[in-house]
């Protein structure tokens, strides 16, 4: 018998049959070169989970949070980078909503496939001075803004760029003494979310600066149970 008299019949019965085989091989090369967490923390019901991906976003989230002033005006850092994501759709609607108080959010279109709604929160006042107290405050109202929605997700991106502006330019020492200033700030905005969202992402796109993150979520969170994802 040659493969060309094999009737027809035969045919159809192994490629059906081969097509579970390929979903599982499929599924299984997704498993293993899909982005993962770096480190997962949990907490009162929350999975807090520090992400190392460059500039490569980590999973769909439901809100984006990124720091502005007053005038809610997207410039630097991840505020000028969810402004590109959204093609400036989000700089479009802040504009009708400005001035906001330090302390207070507004919440505009996110990034189609990507982020479903932008949380501008205003941590700074019209000098560019940001205090602790207005981050934890911008970011509870951020979240309050967002509860009809069911947000069960919520991404904060590293900070560094936004609050450390001056100078523009640096090397990556000073960068890396700078994010070990703003990573506090951005880990407690991350833990105040501890128990209000089911799963809090910190975003770390540039790697010179994530060891830092990752040694300040161990410090803080170190009786909680933290593992490598």
């Amino acid at each position: 018998m040659t493969l060309l008299t094999i009737p027809a019949w035969i045919w159809t019965g192994t490629a059906v049959a081969a097509i579970p085989v390929a979903a599982v091989v499929l599924a299984m090369l997704w498993e293993v070169r899909r982005p993962k967490p770096s480190l997962v923390v949990r907490q009162k019901g929350t999975r807090l989970e520090l992400w190392e991906t460059g500039r490569r976003l980590p999973q769909r989230s439901d809100l984006v949070l990124v720091p502005v002033a007053p005038d809610l005006q997207m410039v630097a850092g991840s505020s000028l980078w969810a402004r590109g994501a959204t093609a400036g759709q989000a700089q479009r609607e802040a504009a009708k909503l400005a001035p906001v108080e330090p302390g207070k959010a507004a919440v505009v279109s996110g990034a189609r496939y990507r982020f479903g709604r932008t949380g501008l929160i205003v941590v700074m006042d019209d000098r560019k001075r940001y205090a602790p107290e207005w981050i934890l405050s911008a970011v509870r109202d951020a979240v309050e803004h967002t509860r009809a929605m069911a947000v069960a997700s919520v991404l904060i991106p590293d900070w560094t760029d936004d609050l450390c502006r001056q100078p523009r330019r640096q090397d990556t020492s000073h960068r890396v003494k700078a994010a070990a200033d703003i990573a506090p700030v951005v880990v407690d905005a991350a833990v105040a979310l501890v128990g209000e969202v089911p799963v809090v992402r910190i975003w770390v796109r540039d790697a010179a600066l994530a060891p830092v993150y990752r040694s300040e979520l161990e410090r803080r969170l170190v009786s909680a149970q933290a593992v490598p994802a």
